[in-house]
């Protein structure tokens, strides 16, 4: 494994900014390898978001869900938007969620399958789901899984999974001495406590062709309906300085580079499909340093060794750095909810530049579990703590925006937060709907 400082897990109970549910630092590449390999021996891909018309609607955002199934669902229909069998009742309503069903909690398959049930029914009444990536969404999807529940990866088990196991560690174990014949390999008992029964489901699942893997990679990270930006933490403007879009087109081509440096190790059958994020980190490592010393000694590379292959392995090591990890990103920005109330000219003046009124995130849970606007209302803080097996005083909410009136949704109460004649004194800048 790469070193790395250890992170306590969060205590049970503590509801603000938690420090265990940030990046985690790894050793990458010597960069005297990288320099001797470039000297010697470059990609880019697009996306295109998805361009959603402007229309007069009533707009309801859910944030952190982590797994907890029955909470998501009882906090749907207080909303209005499914009926009492989990069935879409919300019509030509416009549903957010801004991401992090994963971790934590039992029941995230459950809660995905809901999901795209919902965005399926809502498109045939004339409604619409948009599911946008969290950090926990990338964190499975790059194969960082510290935070998956026991009970997520068995609900992936079948009777065949103990032969899945049994197989994956047989291809563990060559590609190990492949990649050092001279190296330790784990035994087989030691590889299984980090790989489980359900861990090679998993895994498939999540991957570019699985049923999750291929859904997930098809949304986004941040959306614009209506002068509001919806994504999962924030953006920094010091940091991020490109547009929504922007975002978007980034996160999708830092995906796109971890899936090709991982494909590029598998198919030199240096790694298996069902390695972690560390195991993949350490093999491109191994592999650079060898390749480094046969330049030194001139020696054979090996046919699997091209320009392409070295730059798809030094970009998987440059993930830490990527939008998909980076501490103050899109996906783990903590400023909205951390920064002091005399920051609001600077939330104005990216609200404006981005020609939007306001920003509703997740990620950093608001205590004691009720929705929280800040900075004049251009911020809505809706992680509430769902899962309140791990959140104390957490509880199920929803955000609805309708007719220029912000309204918190919780199980047994509805509280408004800007209503119709507040909103109407102020003058939102010029925005574009998507």
């Amino acid at each position: 494994m790469l070193s790395r400082p250890a992170l306590s897990e969060a205590p049970q109970g503590r509801v603000e900014g938690y420090d265990a549910d940030m990046p985690r630092p790894r050793r990458l590449v010597p960069a005297f390898v990288l320099t001797t390999i470039t000297a010697i021996i470059s990609f880019g891909v697009g996306f295109e978001p998805q361009v959603i018309s402007a229309q007069s609607r009533r707009i309801v955002a859910i944030g952190d869900v982590h797994g907890a199934l029955d909470q998501f669902a009882a906090i749907l229909q207080a909303a209005g938007l499914i009926d009492a069998s989990r069935h879409w009742s919300g019509g030509p309503s416009v549903f957010v969620q801004t991401g992090d069903i994963f971790d934590r909690g039992d029941g995230v398959r459950g809660a995905l399958d809901l999901l795209m049930q919902l965005e399926d029914e809502a498109r045939r009444a004339g409604g619409r789901v948009e599911p946008l990536l969290g950090n926990h969404e990338v964190m499975n999807l790059i194969t960082e899984f510290r935070d998956v529940s026991p009970a997520t990866f068995a609900a992936f088990t079948d009777q065949r999974s103990g032969d899945r196991q049994r197989r994956a560690y047989d291809d563990y174990a060559t590609a190990a001495k492949r990649r050092q014949p001279k190296g330790t390999v784990l035994s087989r008992e030691a590889w299984n406590k980090t790989h489980p029964p359900g861990f090679v489901e998993y895994v498939d699942a999540l991957g570019r062709r699985g049923k999750y893997g291929r859904w997930l990679r098809s949304h986004q990270v941040a959306i614009a309906l209506d002068g509001t930006v919806f994504m999962h933490a924030g953006i920094n403007p010091e940091v991020t300085t490109g547009s929504v879009e922007d975002i978007n087109r980034t996160a999708a081509r830092d995906l796109q580079v971890n899936d090709d440096g991982r494909a590029a190790l598998v198919q030199a059958q240096l790694l298996t499909d069902y390695a972690t994020l560390d195991e993949a980190l350490e093999a491109a490592v191994t592999e650079l340093q060898r390749i480094g010393e046969a330049v030194k000694a001139q020696s054979d590379l090996g046919p699997h060794v091209t320009r392409e292959f070295v730059d798809r392995l030094q970009a998987l090591l440059l993930i830490d750095k990527s939008s998909l990890l980076a501490a103050d990103g899109p996906l783990w920005f903590r400023g909205f909810a951390q920064w002091e109330d005399s920051a609001a000219p600077q939330v104005t003046a990216l609200a404006t530049r981005l020609g939007v009124s306001r920003f509703v995130t997740g990620h950093t849970p608001s205590s004691p579990g009720r929705i929280k606007a800040r900075f004049d209302n251009r911020v809505f803080l809706i992680d509430t703590g769902m899962l309140t097996t791990y959140f104390k005083g957490g509880r199920p909410s929803a955000l609805e925006l309708r007719a220029g009136q912000v309204t918190a949704i919780y199980p047994d109460a509805r509280d408004v937060l800007v209503s119709l004649a507040a909103s109407s004194t102020r003058r939102a800048p010029y925005h574009r709907s998507r």
